[in-house]
C-alpha cells in the first residue's frame, strides 16, 4: 500500500470517528445539545431533500423537518442501533411525518386511505388521519431492500458521515466512478419512496 493510500485511509478513519451520527444518538438521549447540533448538521441535508421531493414546497419541507428532529430528540433513548439502522429509523420518521402533512389535503388523505397507508378516525373522534404503522413500515422496508447493501452504505457515508466520493472509494476499495453510480442509484431508489403520493404506491 502506498503512502498516499495509507494517508487516505487514516483520513477516512478520522472522519468516521468524528462524524458518525449513529454514535451521537445516545448523547442526544442524555440531553447533549452539541451532539444534537452535530447530528442535525450531518443528517438534515438528505432528509430535507427527500421532504422537498414529496411536499414540493421549501417552507413546508422545512417545517416538517423541524418536527422530524423534535421526534428524534424525544425518542433517541429508544433507538436501538443494533436492531435498526440509522437510515431506516430516520427515513421511517421522516416519511411518516410527510404523509401526515399531506393528509391536510382531503384528496391526498383519501388516496392514502385507499392504498392502506392511513385510516380515518372512528365516528365521534377528532378528525385526524392516522398513518398505519404496519403498512408504512412495510413500504419503507421494501424501498430500502430494493437498494443494494453497497448503495445503502454509500448513502450513509455520503449523507450522514459527510464523506466525499473519493474518501468513500478509498474506504470501500471501489473506484470513484463506481461510488458516484452507486450514490445516484441509491438516491433514485429513495426518491421512489418520497415521490408524489398521487402516483402508484404499493404498500
Amino acid at each position: 500500500m502506498s503512502l498516499v493510500q495509507r494517508s487516505a485511509l487514516r483520513f477516512v478513519g478520522e472522519a468516521n470517528r468524528h462524524s458518525n451520527p449513529g454514535g451521537l444518538v445516545s448523547s442526544i438521549a442524555a440531553g447533549d445539545e452539541d451532539a444534537f447540533a452535530r447530528f442535525h448538521a450531518a443528517t438534515s441535508g438528505l432528509l430535507f431533500g427527500l421532504l422537498l421531493r414529496i411536499l414540493g414546497d421549501t417552507a413546508t419541507a422545512d417545517e416538517v423537518l423541524v418536527g422530524v428532529y423534535a421526534e428524534v430528540r424525544q425518542y433517541a433513548a429508544g433507538y436501538d442501533k443494533n436492531g435498526e439502522s440509522l437510515l431506516t429509523w430516520l427515513l421511517t420518521i421522516t416519511h411518516r411525518r410527510a404523509l401526515e402533512r399531506l393528509c391536510s389535503s382531503s384528496e391526498d388523505e383519501q388516496f392514502l386511505v385507499s392504498v392502506g397507508l392511513a385510516i380515518t378516525p372512528a365516528k365521534g373522534q377528532p378528525h385526524r388521519v392516522v398513518i398505519r404503522k404496519s403498512a408504512h413500515r412495510r413500504l419503507v422496508a421494501a424501498t430500502l431492500s430494493s437498494l443494494s447493501p453497497l448503495e445503502r452504505k454509500m448513502i450513509e457515508l455520503a449523507y450522514f458521515s459527510r464523506m466525499t466520493p473519493h474518501a468513500i472509494a478509498v474506504s470501500l476499495g471501489r473506484s470513484a466512478e463506481n461510488v458516484r453510480a452507486g450514490l445516484q442509484g441509491g438516491i433514485l431508489g429513495l426518491y421512489q419512496l418520497f415521490r408524489n403520493p398521487n402516483s402508484v404506491i404499493e404498500a
